[in-house]
């Protein structure tokens, strides 16, 4: 009897194991579709399984579906588990017989278990399973007690222990073989899904990205753009760099091979190299895998075009050191008309030598400067001879453009001036160079907004300001919340775009002459000053524009084909005059921000000054919305 149910058992574990591994290559149709085709696979062979039974009586006899049927619904869920039963319980009911009521009982028990132990999260190994498989089968025998006595016994001493000890046993094998296969199925998909995000990204790449072990052979060669390659891919794969190159480049790239594979960072190397589209520039990126591929130590190597950008720098260096070693000239006569101008200055300038020559140098002036300033420079250039200094001229087209400007003036034996000789430099890019030093110092890349440095100085003049007018004004410290996992699930590039829009929401919310500045990450400030002299109309213009800053906030943010939300927790701290030092308030600030963040985010907090320059507490409690004081 043992024997027979053992038998049975087995044939319905490979015959499952055998179904269930042709179900992966359904792996990628819809759901639905895999999850009836497993009913199906398990129903058929439950039926197979009652086709070679072990019977003690006409009507009654067992077999192995109570553990396959369990495990359909442990690893399938309710659609396998009901398709399945409704197969098994069919085919039991046109068997009929005196067993019949007990044996659907003993294929809904499996069912009903098998999803309790789903929902139950019960760990798929070996031992949790054999008990289970225990706990499924005792209720699967108990109901046997339902047959009349005679056949009750009858099942009691023939197959009621073999039972509760084979289906357990076969209950575990047939999870933790079905347990294997999602396992493998589930890391081969985490595979493809891999090799479609590489295959994405690869082709999305402008660069030529290579394989290449430490004898210089090539192992594989990926690009979007085979313009860049030296040979057709091929060609090249499977070749070794001194089949494929000349020599001496070939002996280069396998040093620099060589010399990544000894360091643990990534190499950098230039080259220039003939390819299918002509001699192209080249910078390459090398990094060493931390294992070996086909036996043998390799590196990946990231080669970008720079073609264009190298003949740039070129171009620049050249224009540079023209430039450089050419200076405008003018030299002018004693009146300061124009007697000489050189090719550099004609250059600069845009007038041919004909327009200028006998001209009077304010011809080239721009309206710009005050009468006041040539009347400086001019007594400066009586007193010392020369005068040096920064100076806006007007080109021939119309354009006013700033110069460094050097006049000298040449005299004669008595001491009398005969000449004025200028050196004129354009120094436009400098000015832009200031600037963008500027921009650099004193704002956030990103953004655009204000940075630290800047924000400190804006809030060291606010309250400078309100200490003479004695007028109130607030800061607002503005932390992000959730920011941490858009940037992780939508990735960096979003999160920056995520940070730009909420940079222009806070500025699009205040006045013009309010701060918004960003702080770092995902933490900004606002200055709000001029609030009236009033502490009550202080609190409550500062909490209205709280509030429309979170409402502002809580919009959704389009981030590509994605939209997110997220909200903001704002810490407010009021001041009139310097009472409060600028730390003490970015301070104040910060701890109520921390106070609306634990309280549950997307809140506003205001910090409590003292009851002399602020409304009290009790006042501001009776503020409907999410403000509160902390």
């Amino acid at each position: 009897m043992t024997q027979s149910l053992i038998v049975n058992a087995l044939l319905l574990l490979a015959l499952c194991w055998l179904l269930t591994f042709s179900l992966r290559q359904l792996a990628h149709s819809k759901p639905r579709l895999v999850q009836l085709v497993m009913g199906l696979c398990f129903g058929g062979a439950c039926i197979i399984g009652m086709l070679m039974p072990v019977t003690l009586h006409d009507g009654l006899f067992f077999d192995g579906r109570s553990a396959v049927l369990s495990m359909a619904a442990l690893f399938g869920g309710p659609l396998p588990a009901l398709v399945a039963g409704a197969l098994a319980a069919g085919f039991r009911l046109w068997l009929g017989g005196v067993g019949t009521q007990t044996g659907l009982l003993a294929i809904l028990i499996p069912i009903l278990l098998g999803l309790l132990l789903r929902r139950a999260h019960l760990p798929l190994r070996f031992l949790p399973l054999l008990g289970a498989g225990l706990l499924i089968h005792l209720p699967v025998v108990g109901v046997q007690m339902l047959l009349p006595r005679e056949l009750n016994l009858l099942v009691l001493e023939t197959v009621a222990l073999p039972m509760l000890v084979v289906l357990p046993l076969a209950t575990a094998l047939l999870g933790v073989l079905l347990n294997d296969l999602a396992e493998r199925a589930r890391t081969e998909q985490a595979l493809r899904d891999s090799s479609a995000r590489l295959r994405a990204i690869t082709q999305a790449m402008p660069d030529l990205l290579l394989v290449l072990d430490e004898d210089g052979r090539y192992l594989d060669v990926l690009t979007a753009d085979s313009r860049l390659l030296y040979k057709n891919t091929d060609q090249l794969v499977g070749r070794l760099l001194h089949q494929v190159l000349p020599a001496e480049d070939a002996d280069r790239f396998l040093a620099f091979i060589r010399q990544t594979l000894d360091s643990p960072t990534p190499q950098v190397i230039q080259y220039a190299l003939p390819t299918t589209d002509g001699v192209r520039m080249f910078e390459g990126r090398a990094q060493r895998l931390d294992i070996r591929t086909q036996g043998k130590r390799a590196v990946v190597w990231s080669s970008r075009d720079i073609t264009e950008r190298h003949l740039a720098e070129q171009e620049r260096r050249i224009a540079a050191i023209a430039f450089d070693s050419q200076q405008g000239m003018i030299i002018t006569d004693a009146q300061a008309r124009i007697v000489r101008v050189n090719r550099a200055f004609l250059a600069l300038s845009g007038f041919t030598a004909e327009e200028l020559l006998g001209q009077p140098a304010s011809l080239l002036a721009s309206g710009r400067h005050e009468r006041t300033f040539f009347l400086d420079m001019w007594r400066q250039i009586a007193e010392t001879g020369s005068w040096e200094g920064e100076i806006w001229n007007r080109r021939r087209n119309g354009q006013i453009r700033p110069d460094w400007q050097t006049i000298t003036a040449v005299l004669d034996e008595a001491g009398r001036i005969t000449h004025y000789v200028a050196t004129v430099t354009d120094i436009t890019q400098r000015k832009l160079d200031e600037e963008r030093i500027h921009q650099l110092a004193f704002y956030d890349p990103l953004t655009r907004l204000p940075n630290r440095r800047l924000f400190l100085d804006r809030l060291e003049h606010a309250l400078s300001v309100s200490e003479r007018n004695r007028h109130c004004g607030a800061v607002m410290f503005i932390d992000l919340d959730n920011f941490k996992q858009i940037n992780d699930v939508h990735g960096h590039k979003a999160g920056d775009r995520f940070l730009q829009l909420a940079a222009e929401r806070l500025q699009a919310s205040v006045r013009s002459s309010d701060t918004v500045a960003r702080m770092g990450g995902d933490e900004f400030v606002v200055i709000l000053e001029d609030l009236g002299q009033a502490p009550a109309e202080a609190v409550s213009l500062a909490l209205g524009v709280g509030e429309k800053l979170l409402d502002s906030l809580a919009e959704p943010y389009p981030l590509g084909e994605a939209s997110v939300r997220s909200s903001a927790s704002i810490g407010v701290a009021l001041f009139r005059g310097q009472e409060s030092g600028v730390e003490e308030l970015i301070n104040r600030a910060d701890r109520s921000m921390y106070a609306a963040k634990s309280d549950g985010k997307n809140a506003l907090r205001l910090c409590e000054l003292d009851a002399e320059a602020f409304i009290d507490a009790a006042t501001l409690a009776e503020q409907p919305g999410p403000t509160q004081i902390s």
